[in-house]
């Protein structure tokens, strides 16, 4: 089996972009979550997320790209667009056949469908030139364009758990020597629809996100993009790459229990995460920081909590745990890869991001929920679950 390392990276979230504008944040739990400006939020119970920096986005992307291309995207696919090359660009990679790409997204173009319906329902010129870049194959098909990369791509949608779905795709193919290099990442923004959804679900918080509380009430919405280059090491060494970690495990599995909620046990988050562990050749004794799903739901961090206790045992109790969603929020389909890189920075850097918002730990949730960034982790363990039972793990090593 091939060893699989990170030789590039690139994110960004309401928080702003990649590890600089992210590290103090996560360390001194500050949150990027604020009104909702996107779109009307009367009659709504929750009327905050986490927005990007629309501005501050296409300011960046116009320094490399013509306006006119740039000015017809969403601002979904200009997250993508900018982490994509990004990546690329960080591990200075410039393939000359085409490239794995495995990209994840829960809803794949939907800000253009709700733009176009928009126009049309209020007599405004409804371009149909919108819906053509309804889909997320159309969206990576222009970015490759734009990029002038070549690409092999895929899209993956698997609820919540997508973004980890998506990069545990790429790792996989490199592991078993298929490819030596590939991207994966995941991308999703905040939609009416979707806000709705998880609004008239009670899902979202009117007051804030605490994730392990006893008083926890759910999440915000939020944007994000991430994407990761993957390499063999063989490949890496040979490019003279700057290496950013190596991902040594992946695990995955289904609940089968219900379309929203968790297993109550946490018996498929145990699976997976016993078999990403098992990959990678590690105890929860060597474990140093486990990012978890978090959502700040009864349900997911109780059910969570108990299926890492069963998979790794009571020594999982000392593993100092978070979850990132309060300074964020739920990036739904680029949850599970922007977290990957909070893992990332957080080997890379030497810390622990402390859990936002806890006021009283919750006896039900039986993980050692980390109060103080202090720590230096060796291996991060980084988790994301969704629905319909689907549970994604991935295990990264720090590298020497």
């Amino acid at each position: 089996m091939e060893r699989v390392v990170v030789t590039g990276l690139a994110y960004v979230t309401s928080l702003g972009f990649g590890h600089d504008d992210h590290e103090p944040a996560l360390r001194e739990g500050r949150s990027g979550v604020g009104p909702i400006t996107r779109f009307p939020t009367d009659g709504f119970r929750t009327r905050m997320a986490g927005q990007v920096d629309e501005r501050a986005l296409e300011k960046r992307l116009l320094d490399r790209f013509p306006a006119k291309a740039i000015r017809r995207l969403g601002v979904d696919t200009r997250m993508l667009l900018w982490a994509a090359g990004g990546a690329l660009d960080d591990a200075k990679l410039r393939p000359s056949r085409p490239l794995p790409a495995v990209v994840g997204t829960t809803l794949e173009g939907f800000l253009q469908m709700e733009t176009w319906y928009d126009e049309h329902l209020h007599g405004r010129n409804a371009r149909p030139t919108r819906l053509l870049t309804a889909t997320g194959g159309a969206q990576l098909a222009g970015v490759a364009s734009l990029l002038g990369v070549p690409l092999e791509p895929a899209i993956v949608s698997n609820a919540c758990a997508t973004g980890i779905t998506a990069i545990g795709r790429v790792f996989r193919r490199i592991r078993a020597g298929a490819c030596e290099a590939g991207i994966a990442g995941g991308y999703d923004c905040v939609t009416r629809f979707v806000h709705l959804g998880f609004d008239s679900l009670g899902a979202t918080t009117t007051t804030k996100c605490s994730p392990f509380d006893r008083a926890r009430s759910g999440f915000f919405i939020g944007d994000g993009a991430a994407i990761v280059v993957l390499e063999s090491l063989a490949s890496a060494e040979r490019r003279g790459a700057r290496i950013r970690a190596e991902i040594v495990g992946f695990g995955e599995s289904a609940d089968c229990h219900h379309h929203t909620q968790p297993d109550p046990e946490g018996k498929g988050v145990s699976r997976a995460v016993r078999d990403a562990a098992a990959m990678a050749g590690v105890k929860a004794a060597d474990i140093g920081y486990i990012n978890a799903h978090g959502t700040a739901t009864p349900a997911n961090d109780a059910a969570e909590s108990r299926g890492i206790v069963a998979a790794l045992g009571e020594e999982a109790t000392r593993i100092p745990i978070s979850s990132t969603k309060p300074l964020v929020g739920h990036t739904l389909g680029a949850a599970g890869a922007v977290e990957q890189c909070f893992c990332l920075l957080a080997l890379e850097r030497g810390f622990v991001p402390p859990q936002a918002n806890l006021s009283e730990h919750d006896p039900a949730c039986r993980v050692n929920v980390a109060r103080s960034a202090d720590g230096r982790p060796e291996v991060a363990m980084n988790n994301a679950f969704g629905f319909g039972g689907a549970n994604g793990v991935l295990v990264a090593r720090r590298w020497p």
